[in-house]
């Protein structure tokens, strides 16, 4: 797929589920589930068990209808391992320059984490695609608006203890897009195989999500 493409799908709708979870037992589901509600990107995180398996086993069950990254991408060989096993993007907790190198040698996107002003400008600097303000809870939406006052150029990715409620202020501050982690991927849900509920909720998220 063509990074563009990648981009496309990771700002459109802008809803990128986090995916962290103890087994990837009910993973097909989960990720047919957000698929139904809306969900064009989702990430698969290196601290699941099996990760690389995993991701590369639903990249060849979902096709196109879903683009799958890999995140906690922490140094050049886990990006190695996630780019081997056909991650579309990878994503950095935090700035991984060398995991950055890897992104851009192979043509995929990455988002990298960063939570200062310079970590932000630096990452933005060596060419991250997007800029993922992590951890956003910490701080909150007044420290992204800050951080875009004297950085108007970079593409805020924020990701964090975001909830439902929050969606609509972040875009209305201009976010590319964010990660989503349980107030989307909720445990309850997939411990209990509610599917239609969890397709139910990304299809709020992402209504929520719309630009003005």
């Amino acid at each position: 797929m063509a990074p563009q493409t990648m981009i496309k799908l990771l700002t459109r709708p802008g809803i990128v589920p986090v995916i962290r979870l103890e087994s990837g037992d009910k993973l097909p589901e989960l990720l047919e589930a957000l698929r139904r509600g809306g969900i064009r990107a989702a990430e698969l995180t290196m601290t699941m068990p099996n990760a690389p398996a995993l991701l590369r086993e639903n990249r060849a069950r979902f096709g196109n209808s879903l683009a799958i990254g890999m995140g906690t991408v922490t140094n050049r060989q886990a990006a190695l391992t996630a780019l081997a096993a056909g991650a579309q993007f990878l994503v950095s907790p935090f700035p991984v320059f060398e995991a950055l190198e890897e992104a851009k040698k192979h043509g995929v996107p990455m988002i990298t984490g960063a939570f200062s002003p310079q970590e932000v400008f630096f990452a933005h600097r060596l060419g991250a695609d997007f800029v993922k303000v992590f951890p956003l809870n910490v701080l909150g939406l007044n420290y992204l608006k800050d951080l875009k006052g004297p950085l108007p150029q970079v593409k805020f990715f924020p990701t964090g203890g975001i909830t439902l409620e929050q969606i609509p202020e972040l875009f209305r501050l201009g976010v590319a897009g964010c990660g989503v982690g349980s107030a989307l991927v909720k445990p309850e849900l997939i411990r209990e195989e509610k599917w239609e509920e969890l397709t139910a909720l990304a299809r709020e998220f992402v209504e929520r999500s719309q630009r003005p």
